[in-house]
């Protein structure tokens, strides 16, 4: 039996939106965290929430992809065609996650959710470790994406952190789920990209093949050490 470990325990009893990109690790959470319940308790229980940031010419078919799953899942639907404009110094994706982050606010308060699940997995952790140790000052800039978090108004869940990339992907595999690629995500130019693509793996061949289990397993350990 193919078993993903999924953090429940830090899921609020309350209603929790599902932030839901398309790709296969939202996908897999939407399933994951709406799969076996009655269709109404689900409804009651998880919205989807999805942003067209209008980046690019995949954008609207995303959003259909994303409105269509809700539907099959049973849960409603909250989605928004946002227009991404940067701000003085702020990159692009700066100015995405600020429009993203604008929406999931209101959504707290119109939707009354008591938190936004996200997504993220270990192979993320790992990937902004690497990325901060260049700029980070201490332990408490290292110990990267924590399983809960508030931004504002806006309490984050992160159910998924204990689970590889690869184990969410032969997940939605084998149940013959799809999801959509974002195509961006092949620019090497942008750093996560390059860390993803190029460092990570370089360093399992060369280094250690369970680095991303370890570096997992460090940051938890500083999150642990900086935390009140």
């Amino acid at each position: 039996m193919f078993v993903v470990k999924i953090n429940r325990g830090i899921l609020p009893n309350g209603r929790i939106g599902l932030a839901v990109s398309g790709g296969s690790d939202s996908v897999a959470l939407a399933f994951l965290l709406t799969k076996g319940g009655k269709k109404r308790n689900a409804a009651k229980r998880f919205v989807v929430l999805h942003v067209d940031h209008g980046l690019r010419r995949e954008s609207k078919e995303e959003y259909r992809f994303v409105r269509a799953l809700a539907k099959r899942l049973g849960v409603p639907f909250k989605g928004t065609h946002a227009k991404v404009e940067r701000k003085a110094g702020e990159s692009l994706e700066m100015a995405a996650r600020r429009v993203r982050l604008a929406f999931f606010e209101k959504c707290m308060a119109s939707l009354k959710l008591d938190a936004i699940a996200t997504g993220h997995h270990m192979d993320d952790v790992a990937e902004t470790f690497l990325m901060r140790i260049k700029r980070a000052s201490g332990p408490s800039g290292l110990a990267g994406i924590k399983v809960t978090s508030q931004v504002g108004a806006i309490r984050f869940v992160r159910p998924l952190l204990g689970c590889r990339d690869s184990e969410l992907k032969d997940y939605l595999r084998k149940y013959g789920e799809e999801w959509r690629e974002d195509a961006s995500n092949g620019d090497l130019s942008i750093e996560r990209n390059m860390v993803r693509h190029k460092i990570v793996p370089y360093l399992e061949k060369t280094l250690d093949k369970h680095l991303v289990e370890h570096l997992y397993k460090i940051c938890g350990f500083l999150d642990r050490r900086v935390s009140p």
